[in-house]
């Protein structure tokens, strides 16, 4: 039956679904209706068992009784084969469908059991895994109904794929926008072409037909990511094209994810595991997935014009638009060979080297000079390609032009470094399609092979045949403006073109100093793109070929795209896993560039995690220090050379003038290799000094990975066993947080210094008095919790009392991070208002900018103690190189000021970060200060319930985004904040409004 005139909602209401289901099904409850375009949908709340619900279902009285039976057919066959999906419940007279006058005219109603949860279109991000387990539950829906048959099931409907192009000539005119209109006549014309040539050969089956994220129900994991849990509405069961039900499954991807047209491919390999398909089916779905957009979009305009009251059609309408023209804009041919290079098919007929084409040379050069433009290159630096990428591509190509008097050209499917962006959510469109070329300007170019040149826009287009297949190139000389400034010669565009037939060999015109070259098989038709994405290049790869060959080069300008997964086996295989690395399948990094981290396919990501690289990745000046002490010396500390005592003394004006004062303030150094090394040392001269073996620490703590610098480290997010493993001198009190610990609020500080305070006491009196205290300024282990005011005064003085020495390791939050104080000791303040000043300090991360450097620093006497032991000697602590490098990353704070950003910037992010959690309640607190925080999650901000299963997967949303974050803290829920003190406000920006839009469409 045709039901193309259009079929309005059958008119009732809340009050009247409530009496049908007590007086038709024995079901009392309260009525909330559901969207639906042509039939109506009501949940039951039953009053009588709380929690159990029902659908109320109140068919369009056009569909007959043996399409009701039918979907309740279906629905049996899916629950029979393990599938969560409704359940028809019986009526008071025993049956599954109940008929009632609605108007005069009788209507089929159907109690169904609900399923529970929610549907997916909720999750506005929609992941790849979900993706996935959408083709996985298509798969299975499509197995189960493939032997079902039902005379129900044949009958004619407007979402039968197989009448798209009748419903959409038919409907079209209830779009009311003309350039819309026009879009979908021209998309269905194209897809209806396509889809004819194959469409004998497309299998046929019972299928849902309606398989879109409104209809198919999640739950959530513990870390809140959906789990597809169930199907529900069969109104649109029928028989149809297997493949069909695919590329229903498809279309939701399209407006979830509307800047990637392959997102679909997920659902595509996951569907093909389950139900395989056939070459036909490949060709047949992009197709399909344009003709099911335009099918949406007509038929939800006219819904709207017959149903005005109509909200769930009229509010689908730019949702419906996007699935059928983000599937429209795309290339059907790209498309299809990105499927079935995706599932391991044949690709199409194609020559994968187009030197097998017979292709003469293009330009008349003895030797092509390859350009690199990629992550790896050294001709790019200090970030230009960030500032001018079009200059920066012809400045390289015109400097190894002109030094190796040749040719230069850049490489085919290169991704290019200057094509890429920071603070970008979307992977970089930055692989090249086209070659760019330098060359004398005035060259002739001659025909490479027999064929026709045409004009093509500011372009000229040769088309030709070679054995075995038609190939084309385009070739375009870039911009005059931009060439005069980068090459500073006289450009030209392509003079006295030959248009018209030529032979190969004959002349087709002479160049400018640039040339930009594609080569396709086929005739190009359309502007070809430049760079695509990298998803998409194994799709332009169908049509477009390296063009050496047009340069007269033996070798492809191509090379070999890093596998970053073998990679990683070989890291693992080599470098053992016991030293751990970020994310399950973590990008590979291999560059970076101030706060931005570069990846082998030059995706930046905003770093917010080194606080190693303090002055920021890729530093030209630390990299000319390093270099040029390489060129004269590197040896260790016990020759004499002026950088060590430069760097010890530079160290010593780092520190206030309460920590200086003569004769009892911070007087020496000792230099070492990293934090661990700091702190393992420090404890040896406390421990000399005080003659005591006992040590007190914080819970939630971290100090490093030696045996004495792990004994004091209690945090079982670093060492599980911490507790059970602990040295029996080793004392620990609880962590003084204000936040979430037994004691909170402004007396805080008070409660927990006199619980340590008892603790040293009772200590002493058990004959093991404590001879060092060793505490960071504040908590950064535990997400830059903030000590309380009066703990460190309290508890230090006691220490002291008793004869002990206190050890402050500013090795993750000192050296300017915090931005208002150089050294996070200079937070606090005895009761007198004086800066409480430690016995020694220990300090590394920062201090070398990713060198291993670190320090220790304190009293001459304390280090005198030690001294019986023997002398102290690092062999690369303190050498030439570590001293230059030390020197320079305190003369570059100082000359870039780093450490007033560091207050600056980081004020504006707790401003922000505070601002979100407003919106958010899921941000529980914004703990610390300038570029030292963390922004712990919880699940509930009264109970504190932390939310450490949510924290790992937003920060893997955050790497999809192109942000580097990771957890912290012994409950692994705060999201730790220490990027390089050089980043902008942009960036600081772009990193809080990324939270922000991933704890707003989800993850």
């Amino acid at each position: 039956m045709d039901h193309l005139d259009g079929l309005p909602r059958p008119d009732v209401d809340i009050a009247w679904a409530e009496r049908i289901a007590a007086s038709e099904f024995g079901v009392a409850g309260a009525a909330r209706e559901l969207g639906s375009q042509q039939d109506r949908n009501f949940l039951i709340d039953e009053r009588t068992t709380p929690g159990r619900k029902f659908l109320l279902k109140v068919n369009n009285p056009v569909f007959a009784r043996a399409e009701i039976d039918a979907q309740n057919a279906v629905m049996a066959t899916l629950a029979a084969a393990g599938l969560t999906v409704p359940e028809p419940q019986p009526s008071l007279d025993g049956g599954l469908v109940a008929s009632v006058l609605i108007d005069g005219v009788p209507h089929d109603v159907r109690l169904l059991s609900f399923v529970p949860g929610e549907p997916l279109i909720d999750s506005e991000h929609l992941s790849d895994r979900a993706a996935a387990q959408l083709g996985d539950l298509a798969g299975r829906v499509s197995r189960a109904l493939s032997g079902i048959e039902h005379p129900g099931l044949d009958r004619w409907l407007q979402w039968d794929l197989r009448n798209a192009q009748q419903v959409v000539a038919e409907l079209v005119r209830f779009v009311d926008d003309p350039p819309r209109r026009a879009v979908i006549e021209e998309a269905v014309a194209e897809a209806s072409a396509r889809l004819q040539r194959v469409a004998a050969d497309l299998r046929v089956q019972a299928v849902h037909a309606d398989l879109t994220d409104d209809n198919v129900v999640v739950s959530r994991d513990e870390s809140g990511s959906p789990i597809i849990d169930g199907v529900i509405d069969f109104g649109d069961s029928s028989l149809g094209w297997r493949v069909a039900e695919l590329a229903v499954a498809c279309s939701p991807v399209f407006h979830h994810s509307p800047s990637r047209p392959l997102a679909v491919l997920p659902v595509i390999a996951a569907f093909d595991a389950v139900q395989p398909l056939t070459d036909a089916e490949i060709d047949a779905l992009w197709p399909l997935m344009v003709l099911r957009g335009a099918v949406l979009v007509v038929s939800g305009a006219q819904q709207v014009a017959i149903d005005p009251g109509n909200d769930y059609a009229s509010s689908a309408d730019e949702r419906e638009w996007r699935m059928l023209a983000v599937p429209a804009g795309f290339d059907a041919d790209i498309a299809t060979a990105a499927i079935r290079r995706r599932l391991g098919r044949p690709m199409p007929p194609r020559t994968d080297l187009a030197a097998g084409l017979g292709i003469g040379r293009m330009i008349d050069a003895s030797a092509v000079e390859i350009v690199d433009l990629g992550y790896s290159s050294r001709e790019l630096r200090d970030g230009a390609w960030l500032d001018d990428p079009e200059g920066e591509e012809n400045r390289v190509l015109a400097i190894a032009a002109a030094e190796a008097g040749t040719v230069a050209a850049t490489r085919f499917a290169e991704a290019r470094l200057t094509r890429s962006a920071v603070n970008d959510r979307e992977a970089p469109r930055n692989v090249a399609l086209a070659l760019d070329v330098a060359l004398p300007g005035g060259s002739t170019l001659v025909a490479p092979f027999d064929g026709e040149l045409k004009p093509f826009g500011d372009s000229v287009l040769l088309v030709g045949s070679v054995d075995p297949s038609a190939v084309s190139s385009t070739i375009s000389p870039p911009a005059v403006s931009d060439l005069s400034v980068l090459v500073s010669v006289l450009i030209s565009g392509i003079a006295d073109p030959v248009f018209g037939p030529v032979a190969r060999g004959e002349a087709i015109g002479v160049s400018a100093a640039r040339l930009r070259v594609w080569l396709a098989t086929g005739e190009i038709r359309s502007a070809p793109p430049r760079f695509v994405p990298l998803e998409e290049l194994d799709g332009w790869e169908s049509r477009f070929l390296d063009p050496a060959p047009l340069l007269g080069s033996g070798r492809p300008t191509r090379r070999p795209r890093p596998d970053s997964a073998r990679e990683l086996a070989r890291r693992d295989a080599a470098y053992d896993p016991l030293q751990e690395h970020y994310y399950s399948a973590p990008p590979q990094i291999e560059r970076g560039w101030r706060e931005h981290l570069i990846d082998v396919d030059g995706r930046h990501y905003l770093d917010m995690v080194n606080n190693v690289a303090t002055l920021g990745h890729g530093h030209p000046r630390i990299a000319e220090v390093a270099a040029d002490q390489w060129r004269m010396l590197n040896t260790n500390s016990r020759f004499h050379y002026s950088a060590v005592t430069e760097l010890s003394e530079r160290l010593l004006a780092t520190l206030p003038a309460e920590a200086r004062a003569a004769g009892t303030g911070l007087d020496t150094v000792l230099l070492v290799n990293s934090g661990t090394e700091a702190v393992d040392l420090a404890l040896r001269l406390t421990k000399a000094f005080s003659g005591r073996d006992d040590v007190l620490c914080l819970s939630e703590s971290y100090h490093g990975w030696s045996l004495a610098s792990d004994a004091v480290s209690t945090s079982v997010s670093d060492n599980p066993i911490a507790d059970e493993t602990r040295a029996p001198w080793v004392h620990v009190t609880p962590t003084p947080n204000a936040f979430r610990g037994a004691h909170r609020g402004s007396g805080a500080g008070a409660a927990y210094s006199a619980e340590a305070i008892a603790q040293l006491r009772t200590l002493a009196e058990a004959g093991t008095p404590i001879g060092t205290f060793i505490a960071e300024p504040r908590q950064g282990n535990a997400g830059a919790i903030e000590v309380p005011g009066g703990y460190f005064a309290a508890v230090w003085d006691e220490v002291r009392r008793g004869g002990g020495v206190v050890i402050c390791d500013e090795v993750q939050v000192g050296y300017g991070r915090q931005g208002d104080v150089f050294w996070g000791f200079q937070q606090h303040t005895d009761p007198e208002g004086r800066i409480l000043v430690p016995d020694v300090i220990t300090v590394a991360k920062a201090m070398g900018n990713g060198h291993p450097l670190g320090a220790v620093i304190t009293r001459r006497e304390i280090v005198d103690a030690l001294a019986a032991q023997g002398s102290f000697f690092s062999s690369a602590g303190g050498s030439t190189l570590s001293s230059r490098i030390g020197v320079a990353v305190l003369e570059i704070m100082e000359d870039e000021a780093l450490q007033a950003n560091a207050a600056r910037i980081g004020s504006h992010l707790r401003t922000r970060l505070e601002g979100l959690a407003e919106r958010h309640p899921m941000i529980g607190a914004v703990h610390g200060r300038g570029l030292y925080m963390g922004a712990e999650l919880v699940r509930d901000r009264t109970t504190l319930e932390p939310a450490p299963a949510e924290t790992v997967a937003i920060c893997e949303r955050f790497r999809e985004l192109g942000v580097i974050v990771q957890p912290t803290g012994d409950r692994q829920n705060i999201l730790k904040v220490k990027p390089p003190l050089c980043i902008s406000q942009d960036s600081a920006d772009f990193f809080v409004d990324t939270l922000d839009e991933i704890l707003r469409a989800g993850w």
